[in-house]
Parts: structure tokens; sequence; C-alpha cells
């Protein structure tokens, strides 16, 4: 049974092994030490090479556009509103970066990793047929997500993968909410027929 002492060290304990806060880390760098800024990057680069990923669809590209986008995010911290969420705010530079890297690319040159042709092309690095049925369906939506545009990927990649509401999504892309509702519709209706297609092609040639 833990006392009232014990829990308090606990939860403290949690705290430190979190470490602190965005806001905290941020204004140590305001106030000189540059090198709490690592612990924001370590915090947040998985989420925003994810974003980056999602919007160009090439993993070295998305590399260099993470990469870009904490080095703005550094040099523009005196920008940043300490009262607002700063996971949002960096969304807003990924997202731009990302959406300038793919419109600076020539007209077609953007990435489209290889699609298998059946969950059985997973069956050799999946442990049971389920498995390898889920990391096939993975595999198709994001060869659909790569087949719409760039704002189109971005705005499913925030609202399906990283899980943003409306507000934070107009905050990050500038679109206004309404015309959001209508390119995600849109964009989940082109999604689906991409995958439909993929679909009757795999039964085509399995006939």
């Amino acid at each position: 049974m833990q006392t009232g002492v014990t829990r308090i060290f606990l939860m403290r304990q949690r705290k430190g092994m979190q470490g602190k806060s965005d806001i905290e880390y941020i204004e140590q760098v305001m106030a000189g030490n540059a090198g709490s800024f690592s612990h924001v990057v370590a915090r947040h680069k998985d989420h925003a090479f994810n974003l980056a990923y999602r919007i160009c669809g090439n993993r070295e590209e998305a590399e260099e556009i993470t990469q870009d986008s904490f080095v703005k995010a550094y040099r523009a911290l005196g920008e940043f509103r300490m009262k607002s969420s700063f996971s949002t705010w960096l969304y807003r530079i990924v997202y731009n970066t990302a959406i300038s890297y793919i419109r600076g690319r020539k007209k077609g040159a953007l990435s489209l990793e290889d699609f298998p042709a059946d969950a059985v092309d997973f069956l050799a690095d999946c442990e049971t047929e389920i498995e390898a049925e889920r990391e096939y369906r993975n595999s198709l939506l994001n060869f659909a997500l790569q087949k719409l545009s760039e704002d189109e990927r971005a705005l499913i990649s925030l609202y399906y993968y990283e899980e943003l509401n409306l507000d934070e999504m107009e905050a990050v892309t500038g679109i206004d909410k309404s015309n959001i509702k209508v390119k995600l519709f849109r964009s989940r209706q082109k999604m689906y027929a991409i995958i439909m297609k993929e679909e009757n092609k795999k039964t085509v040639y399995n006939e």
C-alpha cells in the first residue's frame, strides 16, 4: 500500500523521466541554453518525420525536410507564442517546408515505393498470415495516399495519423475549417477509388 509520501515521490519520479515541458525547454533556449533545444527535437522528431514522409513519399527527402524544419523552428523561436501549442506551430513549419519542397520538384518527380501485388509478399517478414494481411493493407493505404496531391496528403496525415482537430489543422495549414472538411471528403473518395482499382487488378491477376 502506497503512502502519501510514496505517491508524491513516484509522481515526481515520473515527471523527471518525462522531462520538462516544451515551453520550459524553449524558455531555457531563449535564456541562452541552446542545448535544451535537443530535448524538443528528440520529443517531436518522429512525428515531424512521419508528417514529412507522408507528404513527400520519400524517406531521404523526409529526413531533409525534417532537419530543415527544426533549423527553421530554432531560428524562429522568437516568433513562437509561449501560450500556444509548440507541436502545432512546428507542424505548420514542417507542412510549409514539405509543400514548398515538393512544388520545387520537376513535374512528375514524385517518388512512389513499389506496391506489392498481394499479402503473400509480406509473409517472409511476418509471423502470421493475419499480420501479413495487415501490413499489406497498410502498404495499400500508403500507396493510395501518395497518389493524392501534396495538399490532400497533408490533410489526411494531419487528421488521421497525427489526430489533429479542425482548429489545429486550420492553424497548421491556413485553410479554413469548412474547406478542410470538403478536401478531406474528396481525398477519402480518391483514396477509396485508388484502393478499389488496385484490388480489382489483384483479382484479375489471380483469376
